[in-house]
């Protein structure tokens, strides 16, 4: 295994966080907004710094609520993590 500079570490995290954004979004666009409002609990309490855009706001689940939400949760962070540490530390 060849080892990474500092410049292509960071080249892959960035480039992993841009793909678990598109992911999310693309994944809250085939769940769809009645989906979400029943499988996941958004926060209630909202204060200045806790609000978000509207791109935030369209990507933001909330707590899942039913097992269709966890199965959701897991498989988004599943992926998210599983992949990125492979693209970022194995390939």
């Amino acid at each position: 295994m060849v080892e990474a500079t500092n410049t292509e570490l960071v080249s892959r995290i960035l480039q992993v966080f841009f793909v678990s954004f598109v992911y999310i979004f693309g994944v809250a666009r085939a769940i769809g907004a009645e989906n979400k409002m029943k499988w996941f609990k958004r926060r209630t309490k909202t204060t200045f710094f806790s609000q978000k855009g509207f791109l935030g706001e369209y990507i933001n689940f909330g707590y899942p609520r039913t097992w269709q939400g966890l199965v959701v949760f897991v498989a988004i962070y599943g992926v998210i993590f599983g992949l990125g540490y492979f693209y970022v530390f194995r390939f």
